[in-house]
């Protein structure tokens, strides 16, 4: 039994500060390569078989593992704000709209000017699509 198995531990934890560091899902990979690198060092003395299953198992965990931590790492909801925050809410016209005359629509307690390449009369809910400059773009 050689004492390569440290050396396997001290890289895998050296890759794990670097995650830590630098949040990419690699490092981690690598050092799960580098722990099963470290049992099989412990028991066999192959310093070619220990990098085979390093590789082996790097790959592995990027193949499977990563895939899946990048999604629970990733489930972070961007919130919108100014008038990103507008867009997709519901608003009531409170002046009539037509196709080359912009009205007047009520959303959020605030009054926006708003257009639209339809008719729409006053009262009706309409959907904010987007916001050029200073008028919102409808849809029924």
């Amino acid at each position: 039994m050689t004492t390569c198995w440290i050396i396997w531990c001290l890289i895998a934890a050296l890759l794990t500060i670097f995650e830590i560091m630098v949040p990419s899902l690699i490092f981690l990979c690598f050092a799960v390569g580098s722990i099963f690198s470290a049992i099989v060092s412990y028991f066999s003395s192959s310093t070619w078989i220990e990098f085979v299953v390093f590789v082996v198992a790097s790959l592995g965990s990027m193949c499977f593992v990563r895939p899946i931590f990048k999604k629970v790492i990733g489930k972070s909801e961007t919130v919108n704000s100014n008038v990103d925050a507008l867009i997709g809410e519901k608003a009531v016209v409170v002046e009539k709209i037509m196709p080359l005359k912009p009205g007047l629509i009520k959303v959020l307690s605030e009054i926006w000017r708003a257009e639209s390449n339809v008719e729409i009369e006053v009262g009706e809910i309409v959907n904010i699509k987007y916001i050029r400059g200073t008028t919102a773009v409808v849809e029924r």
